[in-house]
């Protein structure tokens, strides 16, 4: 596995290897082991994926109950 592969790898199963394939999770292990650059990549997708969890924007107090009444309140069309 070259450090492209892992990288793409990365966008497309996400940072947890304990979530890839076994086949792919090994060949980054091993790749991991020997590159600094693989390792690099990891830990910006970590940071990136742990970014994403901790600034997800809240909805406003009451959002889904506006949403619930508008939904209701529609006439059904013809």
């Amino acid at each position: 596995m070259t450090v492209g592969d892992f990288s793409d790898l990365l966008d497309r199963l996400g940072s947890d290897l304990a979530q890839w394939p076994e086949p792919q999770r090994r060949a980054a292990e091993a790749l991991l082991e020997r590159s600094s650059s693989a390792a690099q990549a990891l830990a910006e997708a970590l940071k990136l994926a742990d970014d994403v969890k901790t600034s997800q924007p809240k909805a406003p107090p009451g959002l889904a109950d506006r949403i619930i009444a508008a939904a209701g309140s529609e006439k059904p069309k013809n």
